[in-house]
C-alpha cells in the first residue's frame, strides 16, 4: 500500500487547517489533507515554503525544516541532511524559495522524505518531472525562460541585418 501521503495526493503530508486549492471533498483522513490529485498537494507544499520565506524570514533548507518538521516529533538533523543533500544545497545556505531551480528540488526531496523511496527514478521517487512542475505551475513557480544566444556582429551579419530591411 502506498503512504499515507501519496494516497492523500499530500506529499508534504500538511495538517487540516488552511482553506488550499484542490482540497478533496470527501475529508477521510482525520489528521492530513487530502487533495483531488498530486499537483494540488505539491502545490500547497510550494506555497508553505514560499510563505515561510515572505511571511517568517525563513531563508534555509535548515530553517524551513524546523519548521516543517519541529523536533519534537521528527529527526530533524536527519530530515536536513537529506534534503540538504538531495537537492545538492547546504543547510545553511541562503535559498529563494520563489526560485524555481533551487525550489524543485528541495520540493521533491521533501516529498521523497516524508513519503519513503517510491517506485519512480526521479528525485522525488513518487512523481513524474511533469507531475512536479505542474504543481510549481500552480503554486506561481516556474522554470526562468530560456535565452537564445546573442548573434555576434561581424560584416556578414551586419550586412544581413541591412539586407532583411530593405
Amino acid at each position: 500500500m502506498a503512504p499515507r501521503g501519496i494516497r492523500n495526493n499530500n506529499p508534504g503530508n500538511i495538517e487540516w487547517g488552511d482553506p488550499w486549492q484542490g482540497l478533496a471533498t470527501d475529508r477521510v483522513d482525520p489528521r492530513f489533507a487530502q487533495f483531488v490529485s498530486p499537483a494540488f498537494g505539491i502545490r500547497a507544499l510550494a506555497r508553505t515554503l514560499i510563505t515561510y520565506q515572505d511571511k517568517h524570514g525563513v531563508h534555509t533548507i535548515r530553517a524551513a525544516v524546523n519548521r516543517w518538521a519541529p523536533p519534537i516529533e521528527n529527526d530533524t538533523d536527519a530530515y536536513v541532511k537529506m534534503v540538504s543533500r538531495g537537492a545538492q544545497i547546504g543547510p545553511d545556505v541562503m535559498v529563494d524559495f520563489q526560485d524555481y531551480a533551487q525550489l524543485k528540488p528541495i520540493v521533491e526531496c521533501i516529498i521523497r522524505h516524508e513519503n519513503g523511496i517510491g517506485p519512480l527514478k526521479t528525485l522525488s521517487t513518487w512523481y513524474s518531472e511533469a507531475q512536479v512542475d505542474e504543481g510549481l505551475r500552480l503554486a506561481g513557480v516556474r522554470p526562468a525562460p530560456e535565452t537564445i544566444a546573442a548573434v555576434p556582429k561581424t560584416a556578414e551579419t551586419a550586412g544581413a541585418s541591412v539586407s532583411a530591411v530593405v
